[in-house]
């Protein structure tokens, strides 16, 4: 198999499953019965007979994909498993499965600010919900062309994003309660606006039934006991009531509004009533249709009768009388279907001969019932799929096509009580369900299974049962009243102005890159592996729960922590928390191998070398496993114990050492073969040797209690260090100052701290290019201080050189990586800041060194061209000169944990705490972040990426706090227009940057005159004016110092004659004495009655004909 070299030349991808036809793949099967299997040499050939040409290194790859038993032949199993797998890889039905559940965040309690329990919650929309007419689009595709589907797939995703939550583009949430208190409330439930409902003529308190927002007119309506409609204006910063509706047939129980946000369409309102019936108000929101704002008209009050009779032409009536023998329990109006949806309860079944009419479906005349025993409580139209959900109190959720309403399409089992409230997510073919015992259930549309049971509600409303619920559709939050508001996010959108989306659940932890089938494979602290395509942005293959541990009846998952490949990257070898190793063939997610070393402690690192695997850990130890043909099940060595406090990190020098460290500093060189130790240092005295001494009684009496307690101890501190290394530091640093005592190469010496902490070490990384002698430094170990010191591994080598990696008080290298020549040192910090050093002569013999082209370097990473003033970054290594910082911009909001490097494109992959793996360009150009919703910048494999000819942006988190050096660095362009001079120039500024000779530079400088020719200053006053401030007293009294000139008097203008008219009038002249009244004067006000002229009619409201008598007739009634 040694001929099986991977190299990156090559100039195409082997796509075979694409080549292959059915008949050839017939006649390759023939092939493989006749000779079972077939070698390398042969398998080409019969390529080749099916003129199917290859490359020697394309067929060495592809040979190397097929044969999984690494035995040079290949059997029809593998063939045709190899094919399989690549067509699944192609499948775009694995980039829709979620990473989390629908319902991940917890939710949000509010206090109601209402006197008694919320009754019922409305939105004041900015958008409808509805679904505009598609008729245009259909008439589009009508010739029978499919819809690409990933297409389709890739508008679903950019449209489920989210960039604002202002209220402009959110809306307005309105709650209300049963003694009239409406409150207004922003998106995240800030109240801003109250108001009260009541009625106008009765003097007894209200009891407010629904309540519903009329978005495009800014109107609230509220219906009550009274039998009243009462609409309110909301356009200004009162709450006015505008037109109440008097006397309705049945108290109105629920409503629902269906609009345009076009308004070229009447809009209509939808009540349901106590009687069964359904009305329809439907008018014209142009200009606010019947509530906009007349002058002397402040309330108008009509009668239900009256709009019947048409009476107020701006409103237009459509009644639905008896359509149910029950109270309607929801309703809406779809403009789409140009249908109305009414839902009722049937209770007493015997009575209606289980026929219920739980659902009913009305189109003009005709009627389309749902036959539901027990009736429908909740239900949700999807418009776009023609499907309605249904729930009530028989708990069950159905699935029905609007069109077949004799059988359900499906029925969803689960919950233990009745449904009082259900919604969907079409374009996530997502259902929620929520139940009386407020326990929601999410269920997937595609599968018809549970995904999700979500009762947390039942903690934090215990003892509530009557809730009202709103389900607001573009925020996809559900907002749950009661005594208390309570927001729920079901399976929220992106927020792309805050982040470009997450790669994992939970942090990253390990970013691998395979050469062989050329993907990405990163693992995370959620315990999923996940493998990518770079090239095309796409999720290839998802591996849940790899790593479990049974608790309390449960599977709980456990973080993985290490990964590698095994040498011939086809296999993937993990550790995690709980001390587990498994090996899988990740492309096909199959667990092949289960080890694992001490229980319960952290493995810390993995290495896969050939017929062996080491697995490393916070056991203090190495444990090696035999990766042999038929020595998979022998028992594991446990090299000999060296280090006295756990390992954090390790790597492998091939063929030659092995370097582990722990986190108080130690530092020990294994010899690969014998496994013996032969250097051992401390990184915070490195230039001293450590005697290596063996301690037999920690092999003979592992589990002593003095050894478990110590080891528990250090289990404890290190996993709380881990968590936030960088506040551990900061904390550290604050009340002891920075820790160790040594000296840079800027010549500074580090004071040491009168009770310092051991320094841990985070990351160790063997150089493989670089021979094993006593002057080259081999090994890179980087320190929580922010220091990399560089060793020699060589018998007689040691302590070389160290440098300052950071630039800010606190940070520390959290990961390392470098090229495959061994040219860039790339470097992560806890911080988030991404840094490149060239280390090519650095800590090399004199002889070796090579010359660095400077010019070239400055062209490739613009963080090298000079600026007027130095930044933090370059000040940090101003007399630092070797290694030479390259690059330095901040790639992560949080700690970077691990990094790899693709040598042929030239691409960075770093993977941080932030749950993100993010794709750079070795100049520092943002390329992408794998799983984003956004539209993937798709490059090649085998070319370099091109900075120069595309406009590249920056990520939205790190837009905000970005400096200038990190923009500077992300977008490529010099920020800064000016050079650096110590001395007096006589050339113009304009001559040195000319257009021509550097076209890069965004900025121009603008001719004279600047201001244009329309603009002058203004001219200097003459005169001189002195201020002469009293600094006598020992503070300067200011308005002692103010001139105040003295006003003169005042000439009053004289008043109009029209005004003096007014001035002198007596309301007494607008009155008549009325006849049949006689007496002296003294009781002339007892018997003398006046009329009322008509000046005085008309102030306070307004009634329409036939208002007088329908009063006098309701007060005859009332008595």
């Amino acid at each position: 198999m040694d001929a099986l070299e991977l190299t990156d030349d090559l100039e195409q991808t082997e796509r075979l499953h694409d080549w292959l036809t059915e008949s050839e793949i017939e006649r390759l099967h023939s092939r493989f019965l006749e000779r079972k299997k077939l070698s390398y040499a042969e398998l080409r050939e019969e390529f080749e007979n099916l003129d199917i040409h290859f490359s020697d290194t394309e067929y060495n790859r592809l040979f190397c994909k097929i044969n999984e038993n690494r035995d040079l032949k290949c059997n029809w199993s593998e063939f045709i498993s190899y094919l399989a797998f690549r067509f699944q890889d192609d499948d775009p039905s694995s980039q829709k499965e979620a990473l989390v559940l629908p319902i991940s965040s917890a939710p949000i309690v509010k206090k109601s600010e209402h006197r008694s329990p919320v009754c019922c919650i409305s939105l004041m929309k900015t958008e409808t919900d509805l679904i505009v007419d598609e008729g245009d689009q259909n008439e589009d595709n009508a010739d029978g062309e499919e819809i690409d589907e990933e297409a389709e797939e890739r508008q679903r995703r950019i449209a489920n994003l989210s960039v604002s939550d202002t209220p402009e583009n959110m809306g307005v949430w309105i709650t209300g309660s049963k003694e009239g208190q409406i409150r207004f409330w922003l998106p995240h439930l800030k109240s801003f606006r109250s108001g009260t409902s009541e009625s106008v003529h009765l003097k007894m308190s209200t009891c407010i039934l629904a309540i519903q927002a009329l978005s495009d007119v800014s109107v609230v309506c509220t219906a009550s006991t009274e039998r009243e409609l009462r609409f309110h204006d909301t356009a200004g910063p009162t709450f006015t009531l505008r037109i109440v509706i008097r006397i309705m047939p049945f108290p109105v129980c629920c409503m629902s509004y269906s609009f345009y946000a076009n308004g070229k369409t009447n809009s209509r309102l939808i009540m349901g009533d106590f009687g069964g019936n359904v009305r329809i108000l439907e008018f014209k929101p142009h200009l606010r249709g019947p509530f906009q704002a007349k002058t002397g008209t402040a309330l108008v009050q009509t009668f239900w009768s009256d709009i019947l009779k048409g009476k107020m032409p701006l409103f237009i009536v459509h009644e639905y009388r008896n359509i149910h023998s029950e109270l309607v329990k929801q309703v809406f109006f779809s403009f789409r279907l140009n249908s109305l949806f009414c839902a009722a309860e049937y209770f007493n079944t015997k009575k209606y001969r289980n026929i219920c009419p739980g659902l009913i479906v009305a189109n003009g005349d005709e009627r389309t019932k749902f036959i539901i025993q027990a009736g429908v409580t909740t239900f949700y139209v999807d418009e776009k799929n023609n499907m309605v959900i249904t729930g009530g109190p028989d708990f069950f959720v159905r699935l029905w096509d609007i069109y077949i309403p004799a059988k359900p399409l499906r029925v969803l089992e689960g919950h233990n009580s009745g449904i009082v409230m259900v919604f969907a997510q079409p374009d996530e073919k997502k259902v929620f369900s929520v139940d009386f015992r407020k326990v929601i259930k999410v269920w997937d549309l595609k599968e018809y299974v549970l995904l999700q049971t979500f009762d947390d509600l039942v903690r934090l409303i215990p003892s509530e049962t009557s809730l009202a619920y709103y389900y607001h559709a573009y925020m996809r939050v559900l907002l749950v009243g009661g005594r208390n508001l309570v927001i729920v996010k079901c399976n929220p959108r992106v927020r792309m102005d805050i982040t470009d989306g997450n790669t994992h659940a939970a942090p990253v932890s390990v970013v691998l890159y395979n050469r062989l089938f050329r993907n990405v494979v990163t693992c995370g602290l959620d315990s999923y592996i996940i493998v990518w395509d770079p090239w095309m942005g796409q999720r290839k293959v998802i591996i849940k729960h790899c790593h479990t541990r049974r608790m309390y009846g449960e599977n709980t998952d456990i973080a993985i922590t290490a990964a590698c490949f095994n040498p011939f990257e086809k296999l993937l070898l993990t550790g995690a928390q709980d001390g587990s190793v498994k090996i899988w063939d990740y492309n096909n997610a199959v667990c092949i191998r289960n080890m694992s070393i001490t229980p319960e402690y952290e493995v810390t690192a993995v290495i896969w070398i050939v017929h062996r695997i080491f697995a490393i850990g916070w056991d203090q130890q190495v444990t090696e496993f035999y990766d042999v043909e038929g020595r998979e099940h022998s028992d594991p060595i446990k090299w000999p114990i060296f280090h006295s406090d756990v390992i954090t990190c390790a790597d492998v020098k091939l063929g030659e050492a092995v370097v582990t460290s722990t986190c108080s500093g130690e530092l020990v060189f294994w010899n690969l073969q014998s496994g013996q130790p032969y250097r051992r240092y401390n990184v915070d005295t490195p230039e001293l040797f450590i005697k290596i001494k063996y301690r037999p009684e920690d092999e003979d009496n592992p589990q002593d209690e003095e050894d478990e307690s110590r080891q528990s101890y250090h289990m404890n501190v290190l996993r709380f260090v881990r968590q936030s290394v960088s506040e551990r530091i900061r904390e550290v640093e604050l009340k002891e100052g920075r820790i160790g005592n040594m000296m840079t190469e800027s010549g500074e010496e580090r004071m040491p701290s009168k009770q310092s902490l051991p320094i841990s070490v985070q990351a160790v990384l063997f150089l493989q290019t670089r021979p094993m002698t006593t002057e080259h430094g081999t090994v890179l170990v980087a320190l929580h201080s922010g220091i990399i010191q560089v060793y020699s591994h060589h018998r007689r080598g040691g302590f070389l050189k160290q440098f300052d990696a950071i630039h800010k008080t606190g940070d520390c290298v959290s990961a390392m990586t470098t090229d495959r020549e061994n040219r860039f040192l790339f470097t992560g910090t806890a911080f988030g800041y991404i840094k490149i050093w060239l280390i090519e002569n650095f800590c090399v013999p004199e002889s070796e060194k090579v010359p660095i082209n400077m010019p070239l370097l400055r062209l490739q990473f613009i963080f090298l061209q000079n600026e007027r003033f130095l930044t933090r970054a370059k000040r940090a290594v101003r007399r630092q000169p070797w290694p030479l910082l390259l690059s330095s911009y901040k790639g992560h909001m949080k700690g970077i944990k691990t990094l790899a490097y693709i040598s042929k494109p030239k691409i960075l992959i770093t993977g941080s705490h932030d749950c993100s793996c993010r794709l750079w360009s070795l100049g520092g150009r943002y390329l992408g972040t794998l799983g984003t919703l956004l539209p993937w910048m798709t490059f090649s494999p085998f070319q370099p990426v091109e900075e120069d000819k595309t406009i590249y942006r920056m990520p939205p988190d790190i837009k905000k706090v970005a400096s200038t050096t990190t923009m500077k660095v992300l977008t490529g362009n010099q920020m800064d227009n000016f050079t650096l001079s110590y001395g007096k120039s006589t050339q113009d500024v304009r001559e040195v940057f000319d257009d021509k000779d550097s076209p890069h530079l965004h900025c121009k400088i603008l001719p004279e005159p600047i201001l244009g020719k329309h603009f002058q200053l203004p001219g200097r006053s003459a005169t001189e004016q002195f201020i002469d401030l009293d600094g006598t007293t020992s503070y300067v009294p200011v308005f002692s110092q103010l001139k105040i000139h003295e006003a003169g008097d005042l000439d009053r203008p004289c008043t109009p004659p029209a005004l003096q008219r007014v001035a002198n009038e007596s309301y007494m002249d607008f009155y008549e004495r009325a006849n049949g009244g006689h007496g002296n004067g003294d009781n002339l006000l007892e018997k003398t009655s006046f009329k009322p002229s008509g000046r005085s009619k008309g102030r306070g409201s307004v009634y329409f004909s036939g208002d007088v008598e329908q009063e006098g007739q309701w007060k005859k009634t009332k008595k």
